[in-house]
């Protein structure tokens, strides 16, 4: 019964903090296409790491948008308390995502061998 809770919180603060750093962060550090992947909460609602995609023009400006959103997490956080009904408003620790890299240099790697296409 508290995993279909966590989750359901979970997903209420992905969705919400998308929508906080989609409308309300103003810092023009945070540029690029900035994507909740997912939020994994403790037990005890005091922790959330928060999995970001950042698809930027260049590592830099992914680093600069990434350490300007680490930057705005208390920001995040004071706005998730207004949008969600916890007790516990969990402190957020971002993390970025490479999935998207890899998938494209697997994608690369595949389509650079040869292998014959069966008919």
């Amino acid at each position: 019964m508290e995993n279909k809770r966590l989750d359901r919180v979970n997903s209420e603060i992905k969705k919400s903090i998308s929508n906080i750093i989609s409308q309300q962060i103003r810092d023009p550090r945070v540029n690029g296409l900035i994507t909740v992947v997912s939020v994994d909460t403790s037990n005890d609602l005091s922790h959330s790491k928060v999995l970001v995609s950042i698809y930027a023009s260049d590592k830099r400006q992914e680093m600069s948008s990434f350490n300007a959103l680490q930057h705005s997490a208390g920001f995040i956080r004071k706005n998730l308390a207004k949008m969600v009904d916890l007790r516990i408003v969990p402190e957020l620790h971002f993390k970025l995502d490479h999935g998207y890299e890899e998938s494209e240099k697997m994608d690369r790697l595949l389509a650079s061998l040869d292998i014959p296409k069966e008919e």
